[in-house]
């Protein structure tokens, strides 16, 4: 960012906070919340503005998507402590997945973005849903199982797909599978017969391949 938008950033600033202290000067109403809210949003935008004017600048977009994030979650406390309570955590998590999506999409080499993303976003899940489910952590291992699984789908590897995150992909979805049986009536007859199934296959795997 040139020194002339510096410069334009902190005199509106420093504008608006005066705004904000004539306005609780004169009515006794203390806008201080609000007044971190914008500063907050202001600081993330110009992360943004710096990204968007140079796509180089791509580590700008963590910092300013996270601060408009921060920026909102404290707005909300503002307007609405009951639901900030609720779902602040979800806004800046949200802000912070966002900002992994917006590298990836800026630069699709860096395939490692999409991993803080989906781990961010099954976080938001988990806040959102937990209060209607009766086991939500199922949700977040089905959020990383999905990441991984988009991952395998993508070209990462030099343009090319790679079966690499399959592995984990799995492996997450049969912990999600576990913690959803164990929440279950049914879990001690569904467990064996997974585990039972997961042997066969591995055992007619290595078999074929024998032959």
């Amino acid at each position: 960012m040139n020194p002339m938008r510096w410069r334009i950033l902190v005199g509106g600033l420093l504008i608006l906070a005066g705004v904000f202290a004539m306005i609780n000067a004169v009515t006794g109403i203390d806008l201080g919340g609000f007044v971190w809210a914008v500063l907050f949003v202001l600081g993330g935008l110009a992360f943004i503005s710096v990204m968007a004017s140079n796509r180089n600048h791509w580590w700008a977009a963590i910092p300013g998507f996270t601060l408009l994030g921060i920026g909102a979650l404290i707005g909300l406390d503002q307007i609405a402590p009951r639901a900030a309570e609720q779902i602040g955590g979800a806004l800046v998590l949200a802000g912070i997945g966002v900002s992994f999506l917006v590298v990836y999409l800026l630069n699709r080499s860096f395939w490692w973005a999409i991993i803080p993303m989906g781990v961010m976003f099954s976080l938001v899940a988990l806040i959102l849903l937990d209060p209607y489910l009766s086991e939500s952590a199922i949700l977040f291992f089905l959020g990383l199982a999905a990441t991984f699984g988009v991952l395998a789908l993508l070209p990462i590897d030099n343009g090319k797909r790679t079966i690499w995150p399959v592995y984990p992909a799995g492996g997450l979805l049969l912990v999600a599978l576990i913690v959803g049986i164990g929440a279950s009536d049914w879990a001690g007859y569904i467990m064996p017969v997974v585990v039972i199934g997961i042997g066969l296959f591995l055992v007619l795997r290595a078999m074929r391949a024998k032959a």
